[in-house]
């Protein structure tokens, strides 16, 4: 089993590829800057290749960006503390400046990681395991849009569901992000929600994906506090943010 230096290790070897920086980088305590170049090896997202993209971690940013706004970023971005830079003001002064060359943000998510001691833990009901070859019959069930994703660049790999009888009550996915890290996502039908199913099923695939040697981790925004509550319940801790942008619609 993992210990927590080891599943932070793994975390920004991956962070690294992401943001074209050095695996060094998170250990210096400061701001770093650095071009947007597609590494091989690196999480693909919707967002592959925007303009910018800025990833705090520890008590340092990754600053990852365009040629055209790095200037920009050198002066009002690098010598910024990165526990307060995602503060409403500094976000609207970059989404400001991303706007003058036709950008603006898109998104902001917080990821959390495993705490390494894994128990074993009962499940609330009974499960159905899917593995990948299992998935496809719910590509079109939309109750699941959370647990599943179905995008080619971060293929869903196994999911867990709730069964009482015939009725699910819901489900649990996790997708390949990279070759070492698997996000998770979770879906309770609204009737079964506040029974701690969610909670129940995000601990128990996290223990499975463990068990295969991957490193799970867990993604929501700043608002879901039912969302961050179940992180937290299933044994992850906050441990980075992410911003990037997107081309603006006139």
């Amino acid at each position: 089993m993992y210990t927590k230096i080891e599943i932070l290790q793994i975390a920004k070897v991956q962070l690294a590829l992401d943001y074209n920086c050095q695996r060094s980088d998170f250990e210096k305590g400061k701001n770093t800057i650095v071009e947007n170049n597609l590494i091989d090896g690196r999480r693909i997202y919707d967002s592959d290749g925007c303009f910018l993209k800025l990833l705090c971690f520890g008590s340092g940013a990754i600053i990852s960006t365009s040629p055209m706004i790095l200037p920009w970023c050198e002066e009002k971005l690098l010598n910024r503390e990165a526990a307060w830079i995602f503060e409403y003001s500094k976000l609207r002064a970059i989404d400001k400046k991303l706007q003058e060359f036709g950008h603006e943000i898109a998104d902001v998510h917080h990821y959390y990681l495993p705490k390494p001691n894994v128990s074993w833990i009962e499940p609330i009901a009974s499960l159905k395991w899917y593995e990948y070859e299992d998935l496809s019959q719910f590509k079109n069930d939309k109750r699941f849009g959370e647990a599943l994703a179905f995008n080619g660049n971060h293929p869903d790999v196994i999911a867990v569901a709730a069964f009482e009888g015939d009725n699910i009550l819901g489900m649990a996915g996790a997708s390949a992000d990279s070759k070492t890290m698997w996000q998770i996502g979770i879906d309770v039908l609204p009737e079964y929600r506040g029974r701690g199913v969610g909670t129940n099923l995000v601990i128990l695939l996290k223990n499975e994906i463990l068990r295969r040697g991957i490193i799970p981790f867990y993604g929501t925004v700043e608002s879901h506090f039912h969302s961050q509550n179940v992180a937290i319940s299933a044994g992850f801790f906050p441990t980075w943010a992410e911003l990037y942008s997107k081309v603006k619609k006139e």
